[in-house]
């Protein structure tokens, strides 16, 4: 299986240790703050969060995978996923928050569905791996990182999402916590 960690935020240069700490957002609920004397806005967040939207169906094309299964699920607490729906109303339509109750373990999902578990997933209202076989896996983390896993290395789609202004990088070493060995 191979691994890579999809992010906005660009790789250590070879010659660091350590990364340089830059004030940035790391989350839908740092919308409204400054950072390097710029207010940051939901545009800005929907902007961003959308780059990863299509650097998943761009790596899912490439490996002809339409449907994907819910595994390790988990739901934010239903007010504070209600509070950010009221706080940020640019990035919750209806239809998303209706999706919202109907997510649960083991559900397959395609189509607007797998945009939809996406931007909930970025944002931390659910965590959760997808996956479809071994043709393609996905989990979020926190702090706006994406992992994507498939045993079909394309590359010409991760040309494709460096192309959206994304880092997308092979994870070094074996993927701890994934679902591929629960069959």
């Amino acid at each position: 299986m191979h691994y890579w960690q999809v992010r906005k935020y660009p790789p250590l240069e070879q010659h660091q240790i350590n990364k340089p700490k830059i004030p940035t957002w790391t989350s839908i609920v740092d919308i409204g703050q400054t950072f390097q004397g710029i207010l940051f806005t939901e545009d800005e967040y929907l902007l961003t969060e959308d780059r990863h939207v299509e650097a998943v169906k761009i790596y899912m094309r490439s490996v002809q995978v339409q449907e994907l299964e819910i595994h390790l699920f988990d739901k934010l607490r239903e007010e504070i996923f209600l509070e950010h729906a009221k706080r940020y109303p640019k990035c919750y339509s209806r239809e998303l928050t209706d999706f919202y109750y109907l997510l649960e373990h083991g559900l397959t999902i395609s189509g607007k569905q797998v945009e939809w578990i996406i931007r909930l997933g970025m944002r931390e209202a659910i965590s959760c791996q997808l996956r479809n076989r071994d043709l393609f896996f996905l989990n979020f983390s926190y702090d706006y990182y994406m992992d994507i896993g498939s045993t079909i290395i394309c590359e010409k789609a991760v040309k494709e999402i460096r192309r959206l202004g994304l880092y997308i990088d092979p994870w070094d070493g074996p993927y701890e916590v994934n679902v591929w060995s629960e069959d």
